[in-house]
């Protein structure tokens, strides 16, 4: 019996095989060939050359597709068996509460950062009549979204879903993880027998995506390539003046960031800096290439087991959770965007519309979902608030898609700094190759043949 016990406790765990560097050098090669071409097509758009991107540029959808298409039953299946594993609802309850204060902190945090950096970096920019004047040419003719967010009441009564299936088809992520935290938690009460049963069917289920997932990656090169080769062709140089320096603005204030995570994994998680860097590297590659946090988490899972050693109660609760709702990013690009727009044309929020908008922006953050472009225009009524208008904001939504990478590379290691942080707070030791957990369980050894099975992925 206590031989079953800890089989349903220590479910084993599969995942992705590191994509080997010939493989890792052939997606770099992708994007690279795909971003030159994209500009010479751009440069030169002959019929011919323009007919030849369309005809790839279903092949980067169909790459990113099949790629998503394992995300929810992943997700699923990983928070079935992180928080079900571990019949001890306190557990539960308490890596949860932990989860939540570490994001809000780092979100606290990047905004701090934004705040000190930003306005500085903003002011760099030297404003014309002619910019501006271009720049309120430019989204005329940009379709206007609906600005009117959700009540409050709205908003708490949608984290219930009413068809959780439905939720799953929407890519409403916030009430599917509400749904199958709460089914979770109904497993652990359940005969250890069925419980056993049910675990069983959600590991393997997480294995098949897995492997799925590493099918997928063998075409990322070409993946990447498809996805590069339009992108490039459509912008071009048209991110020029004001818009090139806002994606430049945007992006150095979040590499800042990125950077600065990983002396706050050290410190706060107790983690080397170096293995926390090798732990995070396979799924900063899929960040960079699927522009999808949710995509990175089988990379996250493997990273955090192998390279940081983490055993699988916490992994399997706190990734799945921080891909889905935890966008380090959002404080510190919301905040680059309207202190640049402020620049631009020559307002100046007040520190209540400041407190006001970083507050919403923290707040919407936990909606949005981990792909691409995953919640576009969502956030302009809080800019509008902040006494920004609307022109630009239209504008530079348009052009967020160089900016998105950054973003996802953030939000991927910020997930990894936030799961340190909880690993920490929660019992598990970082520092040392023993773990103490908040239920005094230990996880179960990592042998030889784990080591050889497990497979790290790459997303």
């Amino acid at each position: 019996m206590d031989k079953q016990r800890s089989m349903i406790e220590s479910p084993p765990q599969e995942g992705l095989k590191t994509p080997p560097l010939k493989q890792t050098a052939g997606a770099l090669t992708g994007l690279l060939g795909g971003l030159a071409l994209g500009l010479i097509v751009h440069r030169w758009p002959h019929p011919s050359l323009l007919a030849g991107v369309s005809a790839i540029e279903p092949v980067g959808e169909l790459w990113t597709n099949a790629l998503r298409m394992t995300i929810i039953p992943l997700i699923v299946s990983q928070l079935v068996c992180g928080i079900a594993a571990k019949a001890d609802a306190k557990t539960v309850g308490k890596l949860g509460g932990l989860s939540l204060l570490t994001f809000i902190a780092l979100l606290v945090a990047g905004a701090v950062f934004a705040l000190l950096a930003a306005p500085p970096l903003a002011a760099l920019f030297k404003v014309d009549q002619a910019t501006l004047a271009a720049l309120q040419s430019s989204s005329a003719g940009v379709e206007k979204p609906d600005l009117s967010p959700p009540s409050f009441g709205t908003w708490i009564v949608a984290l219930v879903p009413s068809n959780p299936i439905k939720a799953a088809a929407d890519g409403a992520l916030l009430p599917l993880i509400v749904f199958t935290a709460i089914f979770a938690l109904a497993v652990t009460r359940l005969a250890d027998e069925q419980r056993r049963l049910l675990l069983g069917f959600f590991q393997a289920l997480g294995q098949a995506m897995f492997t799925l997932v590493r099918w997928v990656m063998k075409f990322m090169p070409l993946g990447v390539f498809a996805l590069a080769l339009p992108m490039t062709a459509k912008i071009g140089g048209v991110t020029i003046g004001a818009l090139a320096y806002f994606i430049a603005l945007v992006c150095a204030l979040l590499f800042g960031f990125t950077l600065l995570l990983y002396p706050i994994a050290m410190a706060a998680g107790r983690v080397n800096m170096w293995r926390f860097a090798r732990a995070a590297a396979p799924a900063q590659a899929v960040a960079l290439s699927s522009q999808s946090s949710i995509a990175s988490l089988p990379a996250l899972l493997d990273g955090a087991r192998r390279r940081l050693d983490l055993p699988d109660t916490v992994t399997g609760f706190v990734l799945p959770l921080a891909v889905s709702v935890f966008k380090v990013n959002r404080t510190v690009s919301s905040l680059a965007k309207l202190f640049f727009i402020a620049h631009l044309y020559g307002f100046s929020p007040n520190s209540l519309q400041i407190a006001t908008f970083i507050l919403t922006i923290m707040l919407l953050s936990f909606s949005a979902p981990g792909i691409p472009n995953g919640g576009p225009g969502v956030s302009i009524p809080a800019y509008l608030a902040a006494g920004a208008p609307i022109e630009p904001l239209l504008l530079f939504n348009a052009v967020e898609t160089i900016p998105d990478i950054v973003k996802t590379l953030t939000n991927v290691t910020g997930n990894m700094t936030a799961l340190t942080i909880v690993a920490r707070l929660s019992g598990f030791s970082n520092s040392t190759d023993s773990y103490e957990t908040i239920a005094d369980a230990k996880p179960r050894s990592i042998s030889h043949n784990d080591r050889v099975q497990s497979e790290i992925v790459a997303d």
